[in-house]
């Protein structure tokens, strides 16, 4: 349901078991639920698989597993960032001695 004068939605996503209610952007609403999924698919699978582990050790475990994502695509972004900007580099200094020949 969409606030009055406002761009954001209230929306409520489940995941193990639980009710949880967010206010997000409006534009942001499908990436909620497609997070939704990802994590409530991850749980429900990791359900499946260790049927004796509590659901507070199964939600620790995909905390942990999206972390884990999230880490490892900042630190690939961190890096492509570093490998863009040294090509940069080189592409300045080779322009600047191309211009120097001309």
């Amino acid at each position: 349901m969409m606030k009055k004068d406002s761009k954001t939605v209230r929306m409520i996503i489940h995941i193990g078991g639980e009710v949880l209610p967010l206010t997000v952007p409006f534009d942001r609403q499908d990436l909620v639920r497609d997070t939704e999924a990802c994590v409530a698919d991850l749980y429900d699978l990791w359900r499946q698989r260790f049927p004796k582990k509590s659901d507070r050790e199964l939600l620790a475990m995909v905390t942990y597993q999206f972390a884990s994502y999230y880490l490892e695509l900042a630190d690939y972004t961190r890096r492509a960032r570093t490998a863009a900007e040294e090509a940069c580099t080189r592409l300045d200094t080779m322009t600047d001695k191309m211009r120097d020949t001309i």
